[in-house]
């Protein structure tokens, strides 16, 4: 199993580009208010699911609706993705570099790889703002 945290941690540093006036410093131009509506969809499902292991407290799997919802989280993804004009998309590049779309697929059900999911996005945040992500 791959580290979340090191992933997360490389997934920001690459999509640091050098600093317009000073090249030798590196900033992220990604600000958080473009993927503020990712980070609010996932919390949102992180409640639900927290809600429902307290309901199945011995369940592994998610239930059909759940599974659907977080299914749902890459057409919201790639609705941010396209939300953003110009010749340089950064959301697209921080969600290609994240592998965000791929990681929810990979969820499949599974309450651990969900609950690992989220812990990604939270070291996501937490390198962005570690690495001066713009507000």
């Amino acid at each position: 199993m791959e580290n979340i945290v090191d992933k997360a941690e490389l997934a920001i540093k690459s999509i640091r580009k050098p600093n317009k006036k000073n090249h030798d410093k590196l900033v992220i131009e990604l600000k958080t208010n473009q993927i503020r509506k990712i980070l609010t969809a996932v919390n949102i499902l992180k409640n639900k699911v927290d809600i429902y292991k307290i309901a199945n407290p011995q369940a592994k799997k998610l239930d059909e609706e759940l599974q659907m919802e977080i299914e749902f989280l890459r057409v919201n993804i790639a609705y941010q993705i396209g939300r953003e004009k110009g010749k340089e998309n950064l959301v697209r590049e921080f969600v290609e570099k994240a592998d965000l779309l791929n990681m929810v697929k990979d969820i499949n059900g599974d309450i651990k790889a969900f609950e690992n999911f989220c812990r990604y996005i939270e070291a996501l945040v937490a390198f962005h703002k570690f690495y001066g992500g713009q507000e």
